[in-house]
């Protein structure tokens, strides 16, 4: 959202003004989703537990799809102007020191992460082969090496898909750099939308090897840096809160305003060894297990990824 990435509520807004429907089923089917956020429901809880028609997902994907595409294709324009990404900058930090691997995880589709790579010339995967048209590579036999040794790498799990990745007309998984959707008779963009389908595309590849590899980083990790995650996906606390209560690892959450999922996280689940920050009226409010009901500092900004970077790093 720094880089003008769309929110929930904006995608929200994006399909109510622009999604049209065909016919009577399709037509009841969003009225009831429309109702539900007109009555403050979030995104994924007015389309989850509802059972609406395949045009009518197809058409949910295509808008939500061209809604992000729109805002990553002018952060390409950004990033190849002056390339400043306060993730890239936080990277490139963690690389000094003898990791050889760092793990972001995101529920994201945006391109983001992989951007910020690129500004600082760091190398990343995200589970395709490189090339203008990638091939999924499930086995892991696509190594990145620097002389003799494994590179350096950030392995990105994009566990409800990308911008770039699709599904062609014979089945095959493709990842193609494109910034404008390819014809939809050929290809289907390969994002998992909030709701009603987010369970049921995961068991299927790239998604499930995906959720693989994340939870194994997420088992493993050390420590846990989460910015401006809700906590509302069931895909990543449930390892969250495991690898919490099997080494209480030092966790962090920054997000402008933490959600009531977040704030039960940090009280309840985290363990003894955690921070969150957010905004507040006197600079930033930092939850801890001395504070868990939050104190305020008056260091501006705290929460923000940027900010946070200037103060740790």
């Amino acid at each position: 959202m720094p880089h003008g990435l769309p929110s929930m509520s904006e995608l929200s807004t994006y399909l109510r003004e622009n999604l049209e429907t065909e016919g009577d089923v399709e037509g009841d089917a969003w009225l009831l989703v429309k109702t539900a956020l007109a009555n403050g429901d979030h995104l994924e809880a007015a389309l989850e537990g509802k059972t609406l028609p395949e045009t009518l997902l197809t058409k949910i994907v295509s808008l939500t799809w061209r809604c992000v595409n729109d805002k990553d294709v002018q952060l390409l324009e950004a990033a190849a102007h002056n390339g400043d990404f306060a993730l890239g900058r936080l990277l490139v930090n963690m690389f000094s020191s003898t990791h050889s691997e760092i793990h972001v995880v995101t529920t994201n589709y945006d391109r983001v992460a992989e951007f910020a790579c690129n500004s600082k010339n760091v190398l990343f995967q995200t589970g395709f082969a490189p090339g203008y048209i990638q091939t999924w590579e499930s086995t892991g036999r696509v190594k990145l090496v620097h002389g003799t040794k494994a590179a350096r790498v950030v392995k990105i799990w994009k566990i409800h898909g990308s911008l770039d990745w699709f599904r062609t007309a014979d089945d095959r998984t493709i990842g193609l750099p494109v910034f404008e959707l390819p014809s939809k008779d050929h290809y289907t963009p390969l994002i998992v939308t909030p709701g009603l389908n987010k369970y049921e595309k995961t068991y299927e590849d790239p998604f499930r090897t995906t959720i693989n590899g994340a939870d194994a980083a997420l088992k493993a990790a050390s420590a846990f840096l989460c910015v401006g995650f809700g906590f509302r996906d069931q895909h990543i606390q449930p390892k969250l809160i495991e690898r919490c209560r099997e080494r209480n690892v030092p966790t962090v959450v920054l997000a402008r305003t933490l959600t009531e999922e977040a704030k039960d996280f940090l009280k309840n689940k985290a363990g003894a060894n955690y921070l969150g920050i957010e905004l507040s009226g006197t600079g930033s409010r930092v939850y801890s297990p001395t504070c868990p009901e939050g104190t305020d500092v008056t260091t501006p900004d705290l929460w923000s990824l940027d900010s946070f970077n200037k103060f740790v790093l």
